[in-house]
């Protein structure tokens, strides 16, 4: 549902107090999922990029829902009406199932909460500090009710939120955002056919993957998901390898073996551990038998040195001491980005899965 809430500074200005001063401009800001908001032009903290989130879309909704407690009751009891609203919104959105397409977890970091079943402190604190947040100093009525926000989390004492707790929580939230944004720039490189590239962010976020969900199933994004396309890069990167080392080129073959000995091989070492799937061995079967055949064949003197040096590290498949070079650091997306770019990224795949099927 959008609302125009410029209707509701028209409301507003009913009573003098509530509306912008006469010398104060304002101008008109469209918010998905919300409608058009009038901004002072002098508000303090304004950021666009933020106010765009979905996290400040819904903060802003409840608060135009809440405008005719604010009205009647004042700015407390307004914080308190938007804070239900958006606490309801949010919880709604915690009973959805994620699917790659549609994560609501990475939408909103209350919806993370609110799924793992975080103390409620954590969760009410979290929340309070987004009705606190700067950004909502657009127009007389959100700075009220931001004032009175930060007034409340001023008055939380120590023992009210265990802190360290806090900090943890938020702390897995940010390890499981970066997951996700290893595994989009993993799933875009991958449709690109920039395979080397696609394997570090695939591996690099099942690892992460790993740490959160040891936690419990929902602290982390869908395994599954990410150890398929890891699966495909890697056989397609073999492959890739196979070919330069079967060309006779000094050159090339130089690059096939460097593809095996600096993502290939460590890459197969990282998933045999101890919850190795029977596709991901399968698929390490495949490679191998793939570079084993050439010990039956005439490939030459050179090439028959060279299989001698890296097939008893394809063979042996020991976890210990193997090191994979950290993918690029990537400028954290927004979580409007992050959304919207996920669902196209799927879309895509779906669509190419479907061609290769027909």
């Amino acid at each position: 549902m959008k609302l125009n809430l410029g209707l509701y500074e028209a409301m507003l200005c009913r009573n003098t107090r509530l509306c912008s001063p006469p010398s104060s401009q304002v101008s008109e800001v469209e918010i998905p999922s919300v409608g058009k908001i009038l901004v002072r032009l002098d508000a303090d903290g304004y950021n666009e990029e933020v106010m765009l989130s979905p996290a400040m879309q819904g903060v802003i909704l409840a608060i135009a829902k809440a405008h005719q407690t604010f009205d009647r009751d004042g700015s407390e009891a307004g914080l308190v009406k938007a804070f239900r609203e958006e606490y309801s919104r949010l919880y709604s959105l915690s009973r959805e199932t994620p699917t790659p397409q549609n994560d609501p977890r990475r939408q909103h970091v209350l919806v993370y909460l609110l799924q793992n079943d975080a103390p409620k402190q954590v969760v009410e604190r979290t929340l309070l500090e987004q009705f606190a947040d700067r950004n909502l100093s657009y127009d007389e009525r959100s700075i009220s009710i931001m004032k009175v926000a930060r007034e409340k989390l001023k008055g939380i004492g120590p023992d009210e939120v265990d802190m360290e707790e806090y900090k943890k929580w938020h702390e897995d939230y940010s390890l499981f955002r970066k997951v996700s944004i290893y595994l989009l720039t993993g799933l875009e490189l991958y449709q690109k056919n920039q395979y080397c590239e696609a394997l570090t962010y695939l591996v690099y976020a099942y690892e992460t993957n790993t740490v959160l969900q040891a936690k419990g199933a929902s602290r982390g994004a869908d395994s599954s998901l990410i150890a398929l396309y890891r699966r495909k890069c890697l056989l397609r990167l073999n492959d890739a390898a196979a070919a330069l080392f079967e060309s006779h080129d000094g050159k090339e073959v130089d690059e096939g073996v460097g593809v095996l000995n600096e993502l290939v091989i460590p890459c197969m070492h990282l998933m045999m551990n101890n919850h190795v799937s029977r596709d991901d061995l399968d698929a390490i079967e495949v490679m191998r038998n793939r570079w084993c055949a050439y010990l039956g064949k005439d490939v030459g003197e050179n090439l028959q040195l060279k299989l001698g040096e890296f097939l008893p590290r394809l063979l042996d498949c020991s976890p210990e001491g193997v090191v994979l070079k950290e993918p690029p650091r990537i400028r954290p997306n927004s979580p409007y980005d992050l959304c919207s770019r996920f669902a196209a990224v799927m879309e895509s795949i779906h669509r190419a899965s479907a061609v290769a099927v027909k």
